[in-house]
């Protein structure tokens, strides 16, 4: 037995609805010596104090029930009682038929249709916390909070493993160990087949890849040089731009004579021995300059174009750890 559905009485209903339903305590074991006895010959064989009641994340009224293990039973259970402090049954649940002897037993948790404010504790026996009380009650936010986080960039100092995140570089994620990144990047749009995203790392670099096209999926690479921007108008979202600059232009006017002074990127660089002839086009031997431009002379060049930057590690945010 995990999680049983419970009735509430007419009078649990009351009670569990007011400010007293904080001396909802105990619970009743309630049964026969054998499995099928008719329910007018049933009678209770057992009680002792609840563990806690709270409401879960849903708001649901639970209780947590820890049954005796050390201790034998002839009896068949058949139902649970939960009691006020009157020993008035407050709600009623059937259960499974089944024998208790030594060694059977443990936790049992009971729902019953009664709202609250999710998280709020109503009883608690003692200061350990059970396992389905650590689920439900202090873990379940932890593992919402983290579920909202799904598919958020960082950009971290530490390059190595960090819990939660994994490395935007490519690579193959499992769709069911990541099924909520999964969830997220099919919601976004952003999968595309995994051939094509092959094909063209550069220009796919923002997208999910769909993997072997059933249990697995690839990951955006942010680690290829792109800027990333906010998406401007008439651009798709999601999609990468080749590197470009704003246009240079220059020009020389008519030369007659020596060309004494260079500025920015324009030189003047010798080519023959001898002056042109003034005014005879393509005379021999020409003119002895030529023109040349090389925008090194006036601002840090590379291989590639790129602003000022900070290389880190840039990771995306899995929504569990």
């Amino acid at each position: 037995m995990s999680t049983l559905q419970a009735i509430p009485t007419q009078h649990g209903i009351d009670i569990l609805n007011s400010e007293l339903k904080n001396t909802v305590t105990k619970y009743r074991l309630i049964g026969a010596l054998t499995h099928d006895a008719p329910s007018e010959s049933l009678y209770s064989f057992y009680e002792n104090t609840i563990e806690t009641s709270y409401y879960d994340d849903n708001g649901v009224l639970t209780f947590i029930l820890n049954l005796p293990i050390e201790q034998h039973f002839d009896e068949y259970l058949h139902q649970i009682h939960v009691l006020d402090s009157n020993n008035q049954s407050v709600i009623e649940c059937s259960t499974p038929k089944v024998a208790l002897p030594k060694g059977i037993g443990g936790m049992v948790t009971l729902k019953a249709a009664i709202s609250g404010e999710a998280g709020q504790v109503i009883f608690k026996h003692s200061e350990f916390v059970t396992e389905t009380e650590l689920n439900e009650l202090h873990l379940a936010p932890i593992k919402a909070a983290l579920a909202n986080m799904v598919g958020m960039i960082g950009e971290f100092h530490q390059s190595g493993e960090k819990p939660a995140w994994i490395d935007l570089k490519g690579g193959e994620l499992s769709r069911i160990t990541d099924k909520l990144l999964w969830d997220y990047a099919v919601a976004a749009g952003m999968v595309i087949d995994q051939a094509t995203k092959d094909a063209d790392p550069m220009i796919h670099a923002m997208k999910f890849g769909d993997g072997d096209g059933a249990t697995t999926f690839t990951l955006p690479n942010h680690h290829l040089g792109h800027f990333i921007r906010g998406n401007p108008s008439n651009v798709s979202h999601g999609s990468t731009q080749g590197d470009a600059i704003r246009n240079i232009t220059g020009g020389v006017s008519s030369v007659y004579g020596p060309l004494k002074t260079n500025t920015g990127a324009l030189s003047l660089e010798e080519y023959g021995s001898s002056p042109a002839k003034v005014g005879v086009i393509g005379a021999d031997p020409g003119a002895n300059r030529t023109i040349e431009f090389d925008a090194s002379k006036v601002v840090p060049t590379s291989t590639e174009n790129r602003p000022y930057t900070g290389n880190l590690s840039i990771k995306i945010h899995r929504g569990w750890m």
